[in-house]
């Protein structure tokens, strides 16, 4: 049978359920890493690490007033002869020694059962009257008393200065300073003269208790 022609349009079939669209959520949260991670890495390079810009050493030299010599801590040459913590830090960093200066021995004495007596040698390429006016004025920068500038022997210049420590004791510096000779040899035009150098002993000891 057909349906009388008056009757009303049946409704359009809804369509069939498909499936769910994928969530969003991840690929948002893996694109927001991915843009976190570029910006810290931008900073980093801007910013730098300790790595990648060390500290140069001709930044550990300082020019001297008066003194045709620079200056370099002596903590390097007098590392050969710490020892438990002695000489206490305060006493190394306030000495110097001239840039340039070759580490030649050491020696240990003892003065009773605490008391530190030790010494480094050196050759510095200067002549001794510059050596040993560069150690009058680093003394002197480092707070140290200099007591006695005498000549022992001919050629040699020896000065003796105290300074109070950390660690509570009185400390004595000698430096002992001496000028070695220049060697003629011959040439095929004229002679040449070896650079004037001078071999320093740096001997450091406890006078006693500081109080």
């Amino acid at each position: 049978m057909t349906a009388p022609k008056d009757a009303p349009p049946r409704p359009p079939a809804p369509p069939a359920p498909g499936r769910p669209l994928p969530s969003l959520k991840p690929a948002l949260i893996v694109v927001g890493l991915a843009v976190t991670i570029v910006i810290l890495g931008s900073l980093l390079a801007l910013v730098g690490t300790p790595s990648a810009h060390p500290v140069p050493v001709s930044g550990h030299l300082r020019s001297i007033a008066g003194s045709k010599l620079r200056a370099e801590p002596a903590r390097g040459v007098l590392s050969h002869i710490e020892s438990s913590g002695e000489p206490p830090v305060d006493i190394v960093s306030s000495l110097y020694v001239p840039a340039g200066s070759r580490y030649l021995g050491k020696r240990s004495e003892s003065r009773g059962i605490s008391q530190f007596d030790s010494s480094v040698t050196l050759s510095v390429p200067a002549p001794e009257n510059e050596v040993h006016a560069f150690f009058l004025k680093v003394l002197s920068l480092g707070r140290w008393v200099t007591n006695s500038d005498t000549t022992p022997r001919r050629g040699s210049r020896e000065l003796i200065a105290e300074r109070s420590g950390s660690d509570g004791y009185q400390w004595r510096v000698g430096v002992i300073t001496t000028g070695v000779s220049t060697i003629v040899s011959p040439a095929l035009a004229g002679n040449s003269t070896s650079p004037a150098r001078t071999r320093v002993e740096i001997q450091l000891y406890q006078v006693g208790d500081a109080s």
